[in-house]
């Protein structure tokens, strides 16, 4: 009975300390640089819908990525609506998935990516979301919170694409 409840104790704290990372994670505010020098205080968005599209150069989908999430930038252009792509490329030279920021600007234009380039080089944003997946999007409601996130997608996996519209316009009523 004594072993029982100590493993309900242990439970219920790892529970606890769970949710409440995740709170914080979703409270935090998060200052990312993007490629061209300036910073992006996700606190400065409140009131708009953020959509953060987590990838890398190395990520296989992200040449199916970088086109459907320009796809909805353009579907959502002159609305409440911020689009960036998030790279967790590494920003030391000799690190493994090393890139510098003119090499992300040169992937984002061959992909036709015209937005934001944010670098998260030590993934902090990323492990502060709970993501461990690439490519990852994130929708952040206009209060900042997480409203929602998509695993995967490219305007090929309707689906997934589809919800992502479905989301958005929800967050803008």
């Amino acid at each position: 009975m004594l072993k029982n409840l100590k493993v309900m104790v242990v439970l219920a704290f790892a529970a606890v300390t769970l949710i409440s990372s995740a709170v914080y994670a979703q409270d935090q505010s998060f200052t990312l640089r993007s490629t061209s020098g300036q910073t992006v205080n996700l606190n400065d968005l409140r009131g708009k819908v953020v959509v953060l599209s987590f990838g890398g150069t190395w990520v296989p989908l992200a040449t199916k990525e970088l086109p459907a999430l320009q796809k909805l930038a353009d579907r959502f252009a002159g609305r409440d609506v911020q689009f960036y792509w998030v790279s967790i490329n590494s920003a030391k030279p000799g690190a493994r998935n090393y890139a510098p920021d003119a090499d992300l600007q040169a992937f984002a234009q061959k992909h036709n990516l015209r937005l934001t380039i944010l670098r998260d080089p030590e993934q902090e944003v990323y492990r502060a979301f709970g993501l461990d997946a690439l490519p990852t999007l994130v929708v952040l409601d206009r209060q900042g919170k997480v409203a929602r996130k998509h695993v995967g997608f490219g305007t090929d996996q309707g689906e997934s694409y589809n919800q992502i519209i479905r989301d958005v316009e929800q967050l803008l009523k």
